[in-house]
């Protein structure tokens, strides 16, 4: 889990939202706004370093990523085409065209750019961005004064291509993000998720407080506390008639100061149009001065295009519910941190921190951490060796002790009449005794078939099956005495059973279960069964005398 802040350093206010970015997701889970406290004798670049300090320390901010950007005043850009492909080819080529169109020394610049895709005549256009090395040297060392040093520094007007993804709007549609700040207006023009233009338009919020303070003759503050009580412009819609007097008269200077911000921002919306030949649908309208009352209606009348409020929680971003209030002041900082969990390809890629300015990993606490592992594992492997060693050992002691006792098993056997020293080679002796095992088991096998073979014409053996097939499975019996007389000329002979059973009456069933029996006849008892003495009739004795008869093949009895 990654924690990012986007810092979105104002003239009026420092914001900062923190975003929770996990592996496959995000959560903007906080914002936080400290009003800049500009005092007398106190320059800006103070204010500025005090208001970050207690900004981070009352509400202990720590990040593993932070991100900014500069403002979109120090920043001169414009769009270029080229027919090249190759990455470095086009660097080379945006160098060498800035260096005849720009009026500055390139060795005091920071020069990126960004490919933003095919134009109307299939040429690749390259946004290129530049500013100068001595304003981003300030604007970092006011960072490094209260040990901020952001990993990205972007444009703020720029930044809001990153929302661009999640704005809920036809791809097809050409939109615009509008962001009217204190001292400045950010404008970023958006079509299918791809970059159009972006610019800083230098008249905010606070021209509104000094129009007022001119026009009513009173002082600065004085007209800011009006203009933020009464809050409010003039439309066709709503011509202020539920106001005051006095309030009606400052909601009407407000409403002819709004002119201004009417007038440069519709000139670059003309120019916009102008260039690209594409119509704008939709403005999206956000900053602390959007909360004006009917300045999304002034807006659209004036310059004919429809806005609407660009509200962070009526999109697809991922949003907690109690920053809904803060849903219009706060997507300037949004934009900039979601750079880090953007999950498509469409955003800004721009940085400032180049060359001189790259940005250096504080690697001290990798390092530390990095040693605690290395040493880790480094026990682990020596416990990993000791215990490979003993078991080595333990494994080299059991198979000496299976060597011996297969030696010992195979001479216990006594297969083979030659005698294998103990002291043979395992391998040579284990391939000799599975010789001659193998040739043990061939010679017994040839004998069991031979057997097998001539057990098949042996009377005496065929009647000792008729008679077990005869006798029932279910009668105990223990064949004592067993004795065959018979002709060798003549199949068949006299045979006498003697047998001891469990009771009188399985000895009467095995008489009658043989008497049954087809290849036998004339049975009868050679002595009658009688109990076995000293088992008190537990065991009982019986001899059968019986004849048998041998049936040949196709002799069916």
């Amino acid at each position: 889990m990654q924690k990012v802040i986007g810092l979105d350093i104002g003239s009026f206010s420092i914001k900062a939202v923190e975003i929770v970015n996990s592996f496959k997701s995000y959560q903007i889970q906080n914002f936080y706004e400290l009003e800049m406290d500009y005092r007398e004798n106190l320059g800006k670049d103070v204010v500025l370093a005090e208001c970050l300090e207690k900004l981070f320390k009352d509400n202990n901010l720590q990040a593993d990523r932070i991100l900014t950007a500069m403002p979109g005043q120090h920043i001169s850009s414009r769009i270029l085409q080229t027919s090249f492909t190759d990455h470095r080819k086009i660097g080379m080529a945006v160098l060498a065209e800035i260096e005849d169109a720009v009026p500055f020394n390139l060795d005091d610049m920071i020069v990126d750019h960004q490919i933003l895709g095919p134009g109307l005549d299939g040429r690749l256009n390259v946004m290129v961005a530049m500013t100068r090395k001595s304003y981003l040297k300030n604007f970092l060392e006011h960072l490094g004064q209260v040990n901020i040093d952001p990993k990205v520094v972007d444009i703020d007007s720029l930044s809001f291509y990153n929302l661009a993804p999640y704005l809920r709007c036809d791809p097809a549609e050409c939109v615009a993000m509008v962001d009217i700040g204190h001292e400045k207006t950010s404008v970023c023009i958006v079509q299918d998720s791809q970059l159009k233009m972006f610019r800083s338009i230098n008249i905010g919020g606070a021209y509104l407080s000094e129009f007022l303070s001119r026009d009513l003759e009173s002082t600065l503050m004085e007209a800011q506390i009006a203009k933020h009580r009464v809050s409010q412009v003039v439309c066709e819609s709503d011509n202020g008639s539920s106001l005051s007097p006095d309030d009606r008269i400052i909601a009407e200077r407000m409403t002819l100061a709004c002119n201004a911000i009417v007038k440069d921002l519709g000139r670059t919306l003309y120019a916009f149009k102008t260039w690209d030949r594409t119509k704008i649908s939709k403005i999206f309208l956000s900053g602390g001065t959007a909360k004006i009352k009917n300045l999304t209606t002034y807006l659209s009348d004036q310059l004919d295009i429809p806005v609407i409020l660009n509200r962070l929680d009526a999109t697809d971003l991922k949003i907690g519910e109690s920053l809904s209030d803060k849903a219009l002041v706060m997507p300037q900082s949004v934009a900039i941190g979601m750079r880090s969990v953007v999950t498509t390809k469409n955003h800004s890629l721009i940085n400032l921190r180049k060359g001189d300015f790259s940005y250096v990993q504080n690697y001290a606490q990798v390092m530390k951490i990095g040693k605690i592992v290395g040493q880790v594992l480094g026990v682990a492997l020596v416990l990993l060796m000791v215990s490979y060693g003993f078991r080595s050992v333990l494994y080299k002691r059991q198979m000496a002790n299976l060597e011996k006792e297969y030696q010992r098993e195979y001479s216990s056997i006594g297969i083979s009449k030659k005698k294998m020293a103990a002291n043979t080679d395992f391998p040579k002796f284990r391939a000799d005794a599975r010789t001659a095992i193998q040739k043990e088991i061939s010679t017994r096998k040839a004998a069991v078939d031979g057997y097998i073979s001539g057990a098949g014409t042996s009377s005496a053996l065929l009647a000792l099956r008729d008679i077990s097939v005869a006798i029932p499975k279910a009668v105990k019996i223990d064949v004592t005495g067993f004795t065959y007389l018979g002709a060798a000329s003549t199949p068949g002979g006299k045979l006498t059973l003697k047998a001891e059973t469990d009771n009188y009456e399985s000895a009467e069933a095995i008489k009658e279960a043989i008497k049954k029996y087809p290849t036998i006849s004339g049975v009868e008892e050679k002595q009658q069964a009688a109990g076995k003495p000293g088992t008190e009739n537990k065991i009982i004795e019986f001899s059968l005398l019986m004849t048998h008869t041998v049936l040949l093949p196709g002799n069916k009895g």
